[in-house]
C-alpha cells in the first residue's frame, strides 16, 4: 500500500523488482518512488540507504511546482534492479532547490545496465546561476523502447562541481517508468474559475459561448442545478477535493490552510495506486502554505508574464501542462485536476476573443475590472462582453483537451467532470465580482459529467446536487470504496441518475474580506442569513422568484425557521479566538456585541465583584473588571460564524473609553475611534499593510488599558503573509483594490 506521498529513494537508488517468470518483461508501469523494496543501492552526499528511505516521496516546491522526490545531492547514486518492458519510457524531472541557485551547476545522469553492458541514456547539466530556465524543474521523457531487458539496472547519478551542498541540494522529481495502456482508469476534474452556469450554452445562454462544452455535454450528463458551497475559490475548491463543507475543511478565509488532517480525493486515489497530477492557474490554490498539494505526485502552479503569479495565465498553458502530465504517466491509473481561470477579473480575453461580443471596449473604457472601469451603464455591458469572450476562449481550450484525449485513445473510458468553483456578479444584487454573497449568480455552477463508456450520455438532471458530490461520484465510477456521510458531505451522482435518491439541501457560505453570509438552498426555496456588512435574514421562493428579488421572510416564517436551523447546524466553532487583557488600575465596564454568537468564554483572574455575562441569546458579552497594578485580567472567546464582526465599547471609571486606552496586538496600535470593530485577519488594513501576522502576537508589555490580539486552535496556524503572498493576492484582486 502506498502511504501519503509515497516514499522517496536517495540520490542513488536501485529498485529490485520480482522476477516475472518465463518470457519477456511484464508491461506494467513502475513508480520508482513507490518501489522501496527494490532499492539495491542508495547514496547521496555521504548519506546512505537508511537515510534515503526516510526521504522517499518528500514533496519539494521549486517555482510553485511541487513534486514527490528522490534526494539527489551530489555525489549521488540510486540503483534500481528492474525489468525494462517493451515500449517503455522513463519520465522524470530534475531540480536544484532555490537556496542553492547561486552555486555551480549539477549534472544529472541516467544510466541503464543490461546484460553486463552499461550505457548513458540521458544527461542534463543544471546551472541555475547562469541559466534562468534551470531555476525550475527540468522535465525529461526518455525513450527506452529499444532497450527492453529482464534483470536490468536503472541508475540515477548526480555529479557536482562544488562540495558541501548537502544531500537535498538536488532532487529527482516523480520518476516513473511508463508503458502504453489505454485501458488504465482515468479521472479528470476540469474546473473553470469564475464561470456562471447561465453564461454557458448547455444552460441556455443566448450567446454561443461554449460550443465545445455543448458537444461534450452530448457525451455526458448535465446537472441543471449544481450548487457550490462557497462563492470564492479557496473554500469552494476545498469542498470539491474533500467533500466537506467549508467549516469542516477550514480553508475559508485568505489566510486559512486546508486542514492537513483530512483525507483529500488525490490522497484517497494515491493510496490506491493512482498517479495524481494537477495543473493550476490560480495562485490562491497553489501558493506555499495553502496545503492543497497534499496527495499529488505532481502539482504544477502556472505563472504569467515575467514568470510571476498572475490572473492572466491563459488556459492554453494549463491544458499543455495537463497533457504533458498525462503523457508522463502512461499506463498508470490516473487522476488529474485542471484549474483554469480565464473568466476571472480582470476580463482580458486574448484576440480575437476580445472582440467576439459587443459592445467592445472603447478609449477610456477598457472593461477589464469593474472596481476601476465602471463609469457609465454601458460599461457593465462591455464587461459582460469581455467576460463572455474569456469564457469562449477557455471553451476553445477545453475542446482541445477533449480532442487530445480522443487522439490518445483515453476519452471513452475516462471519467471527466467539468465544473466551476463559483460564478460572477454583475450588479444583479448590487455587487461586482464574487466572494460577497451566496446568491445564485455565484453559487449556481455548471456541472457536466461524462461517465466511462459515455454511460447516460445526453441526459439532463433537474434534481439539485452539490459540488461535494463529485468526490464520491469519482470513487464509485472507479470502482473504489465510497465513504458515506458523515465521513463526507456528498453522495454519488450515480444514485441520482438511477432515480429515487434524496435531495438534501445545499449549504453555501462566505466569510471573505468582511463579507459574511450563510445560506441553505433547495430546489424550491432558499434561506440566507447575513452577518456583515448587513445583518439580516432573507427567504426566497425560487419557483416564483428565481432571480431572488423578493424577500418573503415574513410570509414564510416557519419554513425559514426550519432552513435556518439547518444553516446553524452546519456552522462549526471558529478556529480564531479573541483575547482581551485589561491591565492597570480602575473599574472597566466593557460591552462586546456581534451579529453572530459569542462562545467559549474563558475569564482568568477575576475577583469578587467582577463578572462576565453572555446575554442577548449569545450575541452580547458584558464585562465588569477591576484590575490592579501587576494583576491584569484575561478574557478569551470565539465567535460563530467565522468572520462575524465584534464591536467593543465601554467605560473606565464611568468615563467613555478612549481610543488611546486600547492597544491592538504586538504593535500596541490604537483604533481610530471607540466603539470599534475588533481586529481580524480579513480586515483590509491589517492584511494589506502586512501587519496581520502581528495580530497573533500578544502585547509586549502590560501598559494600562485594554489589549486585544488573536490566537488559533491548537495545532493550527494561519498562512504567513509575506510580501510575495501579498503580491499574489493583489494580482488576483483579492486585496489592494
Amino acid at each position: 500500500m502506498i502511504q501519503r506521498y509515497g516514499r522517496i529513494l536517495p540520490c542513488t537508488v536501485v529498485f529490485v523488482l520480482p522476477l516475472l517468470g518465463c518470457g519477456g518483461p511484464e508491461r506494467i508501469p513502475r513508480d520508482l518512488i513507490g518501489s522501496e523494496t527494490a532499492l539495491v543501492e542508495a547514496a547521496t552526499a555521504g548519506r546512505g540507504r537508511a537515510w534515503v528511505l526516510g526521504q522517499l516521496g518528500k514533496p519539494i516546491r521549486i517555482n510553485d511546482d511541487v513534486r514527490r522526490t528522490l534526494p539527489a545531492g551530489p555525489p549521488g547514486r540510486l540503483r534500481f534492479a528492474l525489468d525494462v518492458p517493451k515500449g517503455a519510457r522513463l519520465s522524470l524531472a530534475c531540480g536544484i532547490l532555490p537556496e542553492y541557485h547561486d552555486r555551480p551547476g549539477i549534472e544529472f545522469v541516467v544510466k541503464l545496465r543490461a546484460e553486463d553492458r552499461e550505457e548513458i541514456v540521458w544527461t542534463q547539466l543544471l546551472d541555475p546561476l547562469q541559466q534562468p530556465a534551470h531555476r525550475r524543474w527540468v522535465e525529461a521523457d526518455i525513450d527506452l523502447s529499444g532497450r527492453a531487458a529482464r534483470n536490468a539496472e536503472l541508475i540515477l547519478e548526480t555529479r557536482g562541481f562544488e562540495e558541501g551542498g548537502g544531500p537535498r541540494q538536488a532532487v529527482w522529481g516523480a520518476p516513473a517508468m511508463t508503458v502504453e495502456d489505454r485501458s488504465a482508469p482515468l479521472a479528470i476534474i476540469y474546473l473553470v474559475d469564475t464561470l456562471r452556469a447561465d453564461h454557458t450554452t448547455p444552460y441556455g445562454y443566448g450567446r454561443d459561448t461554449t460550443p465545445e462544452l455543448a458537444r461534450f455535454a452530448a457525451d455526458g450528463v448535465v446537472f441543471e442545478k449544481a450548487i457550490a458551497h462557497s462563492s470564492w475559490t479557496k473554500p469552494s475548491v476545498a469542498s470539491i477535493l474533500t467533500s466537506f463543507l467549508p467549516g469542516r475543511h477550514r480553508a475559508v478565509q485568505l489566510r486559512d490552510t486546508l486542514d492537513g488532517g483530512l483525507l483529500t480525493l488525490p490522497e484517497m486515489l494515491h493510496n490506491k495506486g493512482y498517479a495524481t497530477g494537477a495543473a493550476i492557474a490560480n495562485s490562491v490554490i497553489y501558493s506555499q502554505g495553502t496545503n492543497f498539494e497534499q496527495g499529488f505526485d505532481v502539482y504544477v502552479g502556472l505563472h504569467g508574464a515575467g514568470d510571476r503569479p498572475s490572473k492572466l495565465v491563459e488556459a492554453a498553458g494549463v491544458v499543455d501542462a495537463a497533457l504533458r502530465w498525462l503523457d508522463s504517466r502512461r499506463g498508470f491509473p490516473r487522476f488529474l485536476y485542471v484549474h483554469t481561470m480565464d473568466p476571472h477579473v480582470p476580463y482580458a480575453p486574448p484576440p480575437p476573443f476580445d472582440r467576439k461580443y459587443e459592445p467592445h471596449p472603447a478609449p477610456g473604457h477598457p472593461a477589464e475590472d469593474p472596481r476601476r472601469d465602471y463609469r457609465e451603464p454601458l460599461d457593465r455591458e462591455r464587461m459582460i462582453a469581455q467576460y463572455d469572450g474569456s469564457i469562449a476562449y477557455g471553451d476553445q481550450e477545453f475542446g482541445r483537451l477533449v480532442r487530445e484525449l480522443k487522439a490518445r485513445g483515453l476519452y471513452d473510458r475516462a471519467f471527466i467532470a467539468f465544473v466551476a468553483d463559483h460564478g460572477e456578479e454583475f450588479q444583479e444584487h448590487g455587487n461586482w465580482t464574487h466572494g460577497k454573497t451566496v446568491f445564485d449568480e455565484l453559487i449556481h455552477v455548471p456541472l457536466v459529467v461524462k461517465f466511462p463508456g459515455r454511460a447516460d450520455a445526453g441526459r439532463r438532471v433537474a434534481q439539485q446536487v452539490q459540488t461535494a458530490d463529485i468526490l464520491p461520484t469519482i470513487l464509485q465510477a472507479l470502482g473504489l470504496p465510497v465513504p458515506t456521510p458523515p465521513l463526507v458531505t456528498g453522495h454519488p451522482l450515480q444514485t441520482v441518475l438511477k432515480g429515487g435518491a434524496p435531495e438534501p439541501p445545499a449549504v453555501s457560505e462566505i466569510s471573505h474580506r468582511g463579507y459574511v453570509a450563510h445560506g441553505m438552498r433547495t430546489s424550491q426555496d432558499k434561506y440566507v442569513q447575513r452577518f456583515n456588512p448587513q445583518e439580516d435574514e432573507l427567504y426566497f421562493d425560487l419557483l416564483r422568484d428565481p432571480g431572488e428579488r423578493q424577500n418573503r421572510l415574513e410570509e414564510h416564517r416557519e419554513r425559514a425557521r426550519f432552513l435556518k436551523a439547518g444553516v446553524e447546524a452546519a456552522m462549526v466553532p471558529n478556529p480564531y479566538r479573541h483575547n482581551l487583557r485589561v491591565a492597570g488600575a480602575g473599574e472597566y465596564e466593557l460591552k462586546l456585541r456581534t451579529g453572530g454568537w459569542i462562545e467559549g468564554v474563558e475569564a482568568t483572574g477575576l475577583a469578587d465583584g467582577e463578572r462576565h455575562d453572555v446575554e442577548g441569546n449569545g450575541r452580547k458579552l458584558s464585562l465588569r473588571i477591576r484590575p490592579g497594578p501587576g494583576r491584569p485580567r484575561d478574557v478569551a472567546f470565539s465567535v460563530r460564524p467565522m468572520g462575524a464582526p465584534v464591536w467593543l465599547e465601554g467605560t473606565l471609571d464611568g468615563q467613555p473609553l478612549r481610543r488611546r486606552q486600547v492597544h491592538i496586538a504586538k504593535a500596541g496600535e490604537h483604533p481610530t475611534e471607540v466603539p470599534f470593530r475588533l481586529p481580524d485577519v480579513e480586515s483590509s488594513a491589517e492584511t494589506e499593510s502586512g501587519r496581520a501576522n502581528d495580530l497573533f502576537a500578544p502585547p509586549e508589555r502590560d501598559r494600562p488599558g485594554v489589549h486585544l490580539w488573536l490566537t488559533m486552535a491548537p495545532g493550527r496556524r494561519p498562512m504567513d503573509l509575506d510580501e510575495e503572498t501579498l503580491e499574489r493576492f493583489k494580482a488576483l484582486g483579492y486585496i489592494g483594490n
